[in-house]
């Protein structure tokens, strides 16, 4: 399993920068009721055909070599989903019950830098927004 993103508003149909919203995989469907009590309008994304989990580690490794979190591909992608008013929920492999709570654009990016700056070099964000 690897990192997990699911995306909860109106599934949108012209995102930037080849973000594409799909329909949830049943290990994911399963998921949505752990989160959100409301499980209407829920989604997920791929990007040009990768997964979020290829995008972190990206950024991770960009990160180190120096880069600025907010020139990588993942915080241009994760900003993407956030200008666009959806609720995004984030957690790596099975564990998504009590997530923590992130109530604006702010503290999303600042969890996800946190997850993928973090010394043990784990790369795992945690988090879910109202």
């Amino acid at each position: 399993m690897s990192e997990c993103i699911i995306c909860k508003g109106h599934k949108p149909s012209d995102l930037k920068f080849g973000i594409v919203a799909i329909e949830l995989d049943d290990f994911l469907r399963n998921q949505v009721s752990k989160i959100w009590s409301d499980t209407n309008q829920i989604w997920t994304i791929t990007i040009e055909g990768k997964d979020i989990d290829f995008y972190l580690t990206e950024a991770q490794e960009e990160i180190n070599r120096g880069t600025a979190f907010e020139k990588t591909n993942f915080y241009i992608i994760l900003n993407e989903l956030l200008k666009n008013g959806f609720k995004i929920a984030m957690w790596y492999d099975t564990y998504c019950e009590d997530l923590p709570l992130c109530r604006n654009q702010k503290e999303v990016l600042e969890a996800c830098y946190n997850g993928i700056a973090d010394i043990s070099g784990m790369c795992e964000v945690y988090f879910r927004m109202y």
